[in-house]
């Protein structure tokens, strides 16, 4: 007898938005502890690197991964921000909370010394997300509309992206979305947000997960 046979006859509304902030929890915690973790590696490579720690932020230390997936980015459909030559490349959520503090503390580094991001969407986490990444990429202006599901973001009992969802993509869009979802999936890559970039001697750079104010300005200061 499955758990929703046994338990939903019976559910008060109390026990449901209990149920529900459980999922919320058991949905953020991976994510938090793969942000620590890769937080800790990117210090620890800075710390070791000393004077060349600019050039060592990369928080996985599989060159070859990055560098496999940075070949294959042209697949991905992103949204622009900002102008210039350096650009990184962000896989986020619509509806991830992690996603959502790293577009937070990038808003003064945009378009710094060329500096452009790419936000590439993929909609997994919650019931919402494919349609709210559909939303984004479907618009007449996905810009507008990424700032939108982010600055209308709401952290209260349903944390999620401010976006209403798009409940019947075009094809093509589902496409769109289909070729991100498939570069995480070839590249091992199960949680947000992933942020990829060309660094020191255009080596690629692969960080998984939300990393320190300080240590982000650093990696966003060393691409190239």
């Amino acid at each position: 007898m499955s758990p929703a046979k046994v338990f939903a006859p019976e559910t008060s509304q109390a026990q449901r938005l209990a149920r529900r902030r459980l999922l919320r929890w058991s949905l953020a915690a991976p994510l938090a502890g793969a942000a620590w973790l890769w937080q800790t590696r990117a210090v620890h490579a800075a710390q070791a690197a000393g004077s060349d720690a600019t050039a060592d932020w990369a928080a996985d230390p599989e060159a070859a991964r990055a560098a496999r997936l940075l070949a294959a980015i042209g697949s991905a459909h992103w949204v622009q921000e900002g102008t210039g030559s350096r650009v990184v490349y962000i896989f986020f959520d619509p509806n991830c909370p992690f996603s959502h503090k790293l577009y937070l503390a990038t808003r003064s580094e945009v378009g710094k010394g060329g500096l452009q991001l790419r936000w590439i969407p993929v909609g997994q986490l919650e019931t919402s997300s494919p349609g709210k990444a559909a939303a984004i990429l479907a618009a007449a202006d996905p810009l507008a509309a990424f700032h939108k599901n982010e600055n209308d973001w709401d952290f209260g009992d349903s944390p999620a992206g401010g976006i209403r969802p798009l409940a019947q993509p075009d094809p093509r869009i589902t496409a769109q979305l289909q070729a991100n979802a498939a570069l995480m999936r070839q590249a091992d890559l199960h949680t947000f947000p992933v942020m990829l970039y060309r660094g020191a001697k255009g080596r690629a750079r692969l960080i998984v997960g939300l990393l320190p104010v300080d240590a982000l300005a650093t990696v966003l200061g060393s691409a190239d």
